[in-house]
């Protein structure tokens, strides 16, 4: 039998991984195929945009068009993608989360903003990988400790506590009750949440037992 070209290889893994008007980005194909080139798969998925088999919005994300919309464009939604391959996998477990000011900015302990986003997942075989999306620079790290619904939270506070003066605008005493709030439904054992701490510099240990440590936050 003779073997299917790249470009076919490529459009039959994407028609039964992906749904109509559903976001993904080049990389997933990249990780999907490592045997093939790069180029060779920039230039087939081109082929299939050219071809209407595809659409792709203006920063680089791909999906299927939906044969029952009116018009043939679709507007897809980057950050979806960013969040399935680094966030949340397909069965919906967390794999990932958002760290650095983006953080800060959610528990509101500051109203500075950074061109930057910054996440940590388990998705990341590398210490860094860079991506665009839109006019975001998003920067995704190795997390430390693999990432679980669990535990996200709780990695999120300790990376703003290596250093908490450059993301805070409050002091750590004034912050407590906000972070406390947060953690305040971790569900994690005294001994997970020390094994947790220890993977983290001395400066973000000892900020996080000024907090009250591990059992201010248990709840096991």
């Amino acid at each position: 039998m003779k073997k299917k070209k790249i470009i076919d290889q490529l459009y039959d893994h994407i028609e039964k991984k992906y749904e109509f008007s559903e976001p993904f980005l080049l990389k997933e194909v990249y990780d999907t195929f490592p045997d093939v080139n790069q180029g060779t798969i920039r230039e087939s998925i081109r082929r299939l945009h050219e071809q209407e088999k595809l659409v792709k919005s203006k920063n680089g994300v791909y999906g299927l068009p939906n044969p029952n919309r009116l018009l043939k464009t679709a507007v897809l939604n980057s950050e979806d993608a960013v969040n399935r391959k680094y966030i949340k996998n397909e069965d919906n477990d967390i794999i990932g989360y958002r760290s650095g000011f983006y953080m800060a900015n959610a528990l509101r302990l500051t109203t500075q903003t950074s061109s930057d986003l910054v996440i940590y997942s388990n998705k990341v075989s590398k210490k860094k990988r860079t991506i665009m999306v839109k006019n975001i620079r998003v920067v995704i790290n190795q997390a430390r400790v693999k990432v679980t619904s669990h535990n996200y939270k709780l990695l999120q506070v300790l990376d703003l506590l290596i250093n908490f003066k450059k993301f805070s605008e409050y002091s750590l005493s004034d912050s407590k009750e906000i972070i406390g709030n947060y953690l305040n439904e971790l569900n994690l054992s005294n001994e997970e949440i020390e094994n947790i701490v220890d993977e983290y510099p001395k400066d973000a240990q000892i900020q996080f037992y000024k907090l009250g440590g591990t059992h201010a936050f248990t709840h096991k």
